[in-house]
C-alpha cells in the first residue's frame, strides 16, 4: 500500500546543521569562559534538543552551572547561525517529486520551532512541507511517538499509511513508538546506531534514492 505522509527529521537527515549548531554551542562556551570543541564533537551530542546538547557541552566542559541560566544566550547565539544549514544533495528534487506524487510531506526535528521554518524556506524545502513539529511544539518529544501520531492526525492520514525518514536512535524509537515502518539514511548524525541490524524498511546512501522505496515507488503510479 503506498504511503500518504512522509514525516522527515531535520538536521543530519534534510540538512547539514553540524557547522552552525556546533558555532552557535562554542559560542556559548565561550561565554562561559569554558573550553570549546570541534564540530565532530558537538555533532555526538546532536539530536535530542537544545537543551540536552548544552547540557552535554557543559558537563563536558566540567560545569555544573544551572542550564536554566544558560539557555537564553544559546538559543540568541543560535538565532545568529540557524540559517546556516545546508541541504543534503538530492533532498529538495526529492520533496518536489514526492510533492507532486501526491504524497504529503512533514518534518519532525527535536529543535526549537521557531528555527525550523525559517530554515526550510531559506532551502526552498517549505512549499512542499505540510506539517512541522518542533522540540517546543508539544508536551512530548522524540523519542517518543506523540509528535508522529499528531502529524498523521494533522494530515488525516492513517499511521498505516506513514512513514518516517531519519538519521538517528531518536528517529528510529519516535517510529517504533507510533507503530511507523522508518527509513534510515546512512549519512548524518547516527551515533553508534547500527542503522543496518534495527528492523528498517530501508537504508539509504542519498535521499533520491528514497523515490524507489516500497510504498513510494508505488506512489508514483498512482499519482
Amino acid at each position: 500500500m503506498p504511503f500518504s505522509l512522509v514525516i522527515f527529521d531535520l538536521d543530519g537527515t534534510l540538512v547539514d546543521s553540524a557547522a552552525d549548531i556546533a558555532e552557535a554551542v562554542n559560542r556559548t562556551l565561550h561565554d562561559w569562559k569554558l573550553p570549546t570543541y570541534d564540530v565532530a564533537q558537538i555533532t555526538g551530542w546532536v539530536g535530542e534538543g537544545s537543551r540536552k546538547l548544552i547540557t552535554y557541552a557543559f558537563r563536558h566542559a566540567g560545569s555544573d552551572v544551572d542550564i536554566d541560566e544558560v539557555m537564553p544566550g544559546f538559543l540568541e547565539h543560535y538565532g545568529d547561525t540557524a540559517l546556516d544549514g545546508i541541504a543534503y544533495d538530492g533532498v529538495v528534487d526529492t520533496l518536489a517529486t514526492l510533492h507532486a506524487r501526491g504524497v504529503k510531506l512533514a518534518v519532525c526535528t527535536n529543535k526549537n520551532e521557531e528555527f525550523v521554518r525559517p530554515l526550510l524556506e531559506v532551502r526552498g524545502m517549505l512549499p512542499y512541507i505540510d506539517g512541522i513539529v518542533g522540540g517546543n511544539s508539544l508536551p512530548e518529544r522524540k523519542p517518543s511517538g506523540v509528535p508522529l501520531k499528531h502529524l498523521a492526525q494533522e494530515a488525516s492520514v492513517p499511521l498505516d499509511r506513514v512513514l518516517m525518514v531519519g538519521d538517528s536512535e531518536s528517529d528510529l524509537l519516535a517510529a517504533n513508538d507510533a507503530g511507523v515502518p522508518v527509513v534510515l539514511v546512512s549519512y548524518g548524525y547516527r551515533k553508534s546506531l547500527d542503522i543496518h541490524g534495527v528492523g528498517a524498511l530501508a537504508v539509504i546512501d542519498s535521499m533520491p534514492e528514497l523515490l524507489d522505496v516500497p510504498g513510494l515507488r508505488e506512489a508514483a503510479a498512482t499519482a
